[in-house]
């Protein structure tokens, strides 16, 4: 009988911790997603704040200063301010183009995400002390809202090292096989340290991350053994598919 208590004892102790790893896995999932979810809406708040502040700041200034003319010219019922209208509509107009490109590259609208890339790189090597480039590609066709995604993500890697990264080269690659879309960027910089790896931590690592799983892409942050940061994007043509069908 002691001997049949002890294993009824054992058994339901194991069921409970069995039990108990599986609500700490449920809750560490759910305390990941809210991150993730946390961090994205700060990050779309941040977006925001910033095209706010450029329609003020910026268009809605020389919109400002539009109408001031306009007002004196209608006045003094003189054309001498038109030179000065014309000038400030033109900065307008170039704002408002800026702001759009951000929102939705033309580029990418019109020829596809690889040009789009390359239209981004070929502004970083005019303005930057910095070659990027991408050393291959393969095509593939994805929605254009998933295109976008991964714009995103190429511009905020690109973004990452030339703030934190010191690099002097970056390098993105794209090849396709029968199962798979892989794209990888690398950059010849410090890398990521130990512990942003460790935790994913930061907020364009959050961002990048919320943005493929998005797309039902999976993504690792790594360093290259010659030192440089390493990203590396999988999407599946499966779960392309799937996602295509279910749509």
């Amino acid at each position: 009988m002691l001997m049949a208590f002890s294993l009824v004892f054992f058994v339901s102790l194991y069921k409970r911790r069995v039990l108990q790893n599986k609500l700490d896995f449920q809750e560490l999932q759910t305390q990941h997603q809210q991150e993730m979810l946390k961090a994205t809406l700060n990050s779309q708040e941040e977006e925001r704040n910033r095209l706010g502040t450029e329609l003020h700041d910026g268009v809605g200034a020389l919109l400002s200063t539009i109408k001031m003319n306009l007002q004196v010219s209608q006045r003094t019922n003189s054309l001498e301010a038109l030179p000065e209208v014309i000038k400030h509509l033109a900065e307008t107009i170039g704002q408002v183009r800026t702001i759009s490109h951000e929102m939705m590259p033309v580029v990418l609208k019109k020829y596809g995400l690889k040009k789009a890339i390359a239209d981004l790189f070929e502004k970083i090597n005019k303005s930057e002390q910095i070659r990027a480039g991408i050393d291959a590609w393969e095509e593939f066709e994805r929605e254009e809202n998933d295109s976008l995604m991964l714009y995103r993500i190429v511009q905020e890697l690109t973004n990452n090292s030339l703030k934190h990264s010191g690099a002097k080269t970056l390098n993105l690659e794209c090849t396709v096989n029968s199962e798979e879309i892989r794209i990888v960027f690398s950059d010849d910089g410090a890398g990521f340290p130990a512990e942003v790896l460790k935790k994913s931590d930061g907020i364009g690592l959050w961002n990048i991350s919320n943005r493929a799983q998005a797309i039902g892409a999976t993504v690792h942050f790594g360093n290259n053994a010659s030192g440089g940061a390493r990203v590396e994007l999988k999407m599946t043509k499966n779960s392309i598919l799937e996602k295509e069908h279910s749509q």
